[in-house]
């Protein structure tokens, strides 16, 4: 779990790496892979041509409360279920030349997916006390 002391998060936010389909408004689907999960939403890493396609006109110079996008992702739980999210752009952040930290909160689920993502949530918990 990433370290909670500078944070202000009422939800512990987990290192993971899970492959994640982003399906935009376009029907256009970029593949990345995650940083960290938390049962509020995921941050990932990209590069600036996934950003691009994420907001053309820059993902760190224009608001992006407006972007919508759905995620797709199996999760590693007893039987690999899909998470089907919708997702709201809440951060963008330039890390390098040519990197970003793009920050999504779930806004709904489909598919009934957000009881999977609230057991993958559980046994990360679980692991991390073990």
């Amino acid at each position: 779990m990433l370290s909670m002391l500078n944070e202000r998060r009422q939800v512990p936010r987990y290192s993971v790496k899970l492959d994640i389909d982003i399906i935009l408004d376009n029907g256009g689907i970029l593949s990345t892979e995650t940083l960290n999960i938390c049962e509020h939403g995921i941050q990932f890493l990209c590069d600036s041509d996934i950003a691009n396609e994420i907001e053309p006109r820059g993902v760190h110079n224009h608001p992006l409360d407006h972007l919508k996008l759905k995620v797709v992702s199996t999760l590693p739980v007893e039987d690999e279920k899909k998470l089907y999210a919708i997702c709201q752009v809440v951060s963008a952040r330039r890390m390098s030349q040519d990197e970003y930290l793009i920050g999504l909160e779930f806004s709904g689920f489909e598919k009934n997916s957000e009881k999977v993502l609230q057991r993958y949530i559980e046994k990360l918990a679980l692991d991390e006390t073990s």
